[in-house]
């Protein structure tokens, strides 16, 4: 007898899992809309970054003094960097009085105690940024935190968000959340841009327009996996890693282009929302509606997607289909707390709660660091997102061929190993290019981990609680990632080499929850809690996953289609699995 996933796997079969539709549906969402949302979603950092400052300090007309490096010679203290490298005070400055103006500067000399507070504002290095929040209010010194704590209420803005979004996408319906998404990290990017004067205002509107940061993309990410066959389920998440890596790359540009925050963000936020305004694609997951016993509206939706894919007449109708998945509606759930319904399932859930946390807080230090660092800011910020594109393609082969935990696992341990290196090189300044390049290869195997959690994220859930799974790992990263911008800050203000060593021993615990998770390569999608419960159950921990052995049907409703004409091959895989009795059986 056929389970309920091969039963709507062949009723999707002959709607096409893999025609017109997914491609050019994948096309639109999975690249162009969140290459979108990328920008809008990350803009935030680059309008935050902070550039080179010093104190203002009047007089140099007094003396004729055209040598900027001169007057800082003569009126800034100096100090020690986060490279331990002597440099100019950036906060602090000789008190000059009018004493000290009576006479030549070549007569001057300073105390320990006359060096005070910036008291006449703050020079600003405009080579790269003309306007920017922080250069506009001086959110510097003093006010330095502001920045950070931005960043952190960024992230409580994304906690609460994916908590009620995730929720919705499993109760609310996949469309209307991916609608909402849009609508709410526009209006908060928006609100912000006018508001930076008032800093809990613009405070509120960072949180606003972070509160949809992850369902934006679980969305139209959930939807196409439930409408594809499963061996394109890695492509699919490419797809989405490559659009998310196109605005990584065009975001830094936009800025370079304007030198001007307001503008920036403006050009990045608004063309999301075009994608709201695409009928004929912005479907809801007919999976989803089975699940809820919406047999209609899921007709409705098979017919989109039959369609656009040149088939004419489908061969079921409502009735057949609420015959043939009868038992296919969605168990009645708690929430986050079904997550822990059963010993393997809280396992799996604790261990996808880990490697997210891993994956969240390295990638976003990174992410924040790569505009800090020495040179030009939007260039580095370039290089970072580039090399996702090969991290991307990288991860989907490996991914397809030994598998999601073998995948993740490696790319761990490279980056584990790689961060000890650093820690040990990157304090001098001669080894910036190497220390530069070595950054960028830890952001290619976080890359790469970021890629096969997302996976497993959705293949070891069941359909009633997939965006919900996905959810609850992107909580715990974002809870967890809290710390991730003061660790940036410990790096640009203190030392250097603390942003490292967090990643390193990061990593390193990363590995361990990534080899004991379940292989979820060449496997169907649970549909119920119960084949959740039960997802991995007989996996050797030391091996490689295998590939289905292909069997043809005999029956004809299963090798032909509705018009007589022979199913692709793809639709008469089956795993074959093993039994209680040790005998091994064709699912069907």
């Amino acid at each position: 007898m056929d389970t309920p996933d091969d039963s709507y796997d062949e009723i999707m079969a002959q709607a096409g899992n893999d025609g017109k539709f997914q491609r050019r549906y994948n096309l639109l969402f999975n690249f162009g809309a969140i290459c979108f949302a990328s920008m809008s979603y990350m803009s935030i950092i680059l309008a935050l970054n902070k550039p080179p400052h010093n104190c203002f300090v009047p007089g140099m007309e007094q003396y004729n003094i055209t040598d900027a490096n001169l007057w800082k010679n003569l009126t800034l203290p100096r100090e020690t960097d986060n490279r331990g490298q002597l440099g100019y005070s950036k906060c602090q400055m000789y008190n000059i009085t009018e004493q000290h103006l009576q006479r030549h500067y070549s007569e001057w000399s300073f105390a320990s105690s006359d060096i005070i507070d910036c008291a006449y504002g703050y020079e600003y290095d405009r080579t790269y940024y003309d306007r920017t929040p922080i250069t506009e209010y001086d959110w510097i010194c003093d006010k330095g935190f502001r920045e950070t704590n931005i960043f952190i209420y960024n992230r409580l803005g994304e906690l609460f968000g994916t908590v009620i979004f995730g929720h919705l996408g499993d109760t609310l319906g996949r469309r209307p959340v991916f609608y909402l998404s849009i609508l709410i990290i526009t209006v908060g990017r928006l609100v912000s841009m006018f508001t930076a004067a008032y800093y809990v205002v613009f405070c509120i509107a960072a949180v606003v327009g972070s509160l949809t940061a992850h369902s934006i993309f679980q969305a139209p990410l959930i939807i196409a996996m439930e409408i594809s066959k499963s061996e394109r389920r890695g492509h699919i998440s490419m797809m989405q890693c490559i659009g998310w890596t196109t605005g990584l790359c065009i975001l830094p540009m936009v800025f370079w282009a304007t030198k001007d925050w307001f503008w920036a963000l403006l050009i990045v936020t608004m063309p999301i929302v075009l994608f709201m305004f695409i009928p004929s694609y912005t479907i809801e997951s007919p999976r989803w509606l089975a699940t809820r016993g919406n047999y209609r509206e899921a007709m409705v939706q098979f017919r989109k997607i039959a369609t656009i894919n040149g088939i004419r007449e489908l061969a079921f109708d409502e009735r057949v289909l609420e015959k043939r998945l009868a038992n296919h509606r969605t168990d009645k759930v708690y929430g986050l707390a079904s997550l822990f319904n059963g010993w393997r399932m809280a396992k799996n859930t604790m261990l996808v709660i880990l490697c997210w946390t891993v994956c969240s807080v390295t990638y976003f230090t990174l992410v924040l660091l790569s505009s800090r660092m020495d040179g030009n800011p939007f260039l580095n910020f370039m290089y970072q997102g580039l090399i996702e594109v090969p991290a991307a393609f990288a991860g989907q082969r490996a991914a397809d061929r030994f598998g999601r935990r073998a995948t993740n696992a490696m790319a761990l341990c490279c980056a584990t190993a790689v961060c000890l290196v650093l820690v040990l090189i990157v304090r001098d300044p001669a080894n910036e290019m190497a220390a530069t390049v070595l950054t960028t290869f830890v952001k290619f195997c976080i890359s790469i981990t970021f890629f096969g959690v997302n996976l497993q994220s959705i293949e070891i859930y069941p359909t009633c609680l997939r965006q919900t799974g996905m959810a609850v790992g992107t909580i715990a990263a974002t809870i967890f990632g809290i710390v991730g911008p003061y660790v940036v800050h410990l790096g640009t203000e203190y030392d250097v080499r603390y942003p490292f060593l967090v990643m390193g021993l990061s990593s390193a615990v990363g590995i361990l929850a990534a080899l004991f998770l379940p292989e979820t390569l060449h496997q169907s999608l649970p549909n119920t809690i119960e084949e959740a419960q039960k997802f991995g159950k007989n996996q050797r921990f030391w091996s490689l996953p295998k590939a289905p052995q292909v069997t043809r049907e005999a029956d004809s409703n299963t090798d032909k289609r509705h018009d007589g004409s022979d199913a692709k091959p793809e639709e008469s895989i089956r795993l074959t699995v093993p039994v209680e009795g040790g005998e091994a059986v064709g699912r069907k």
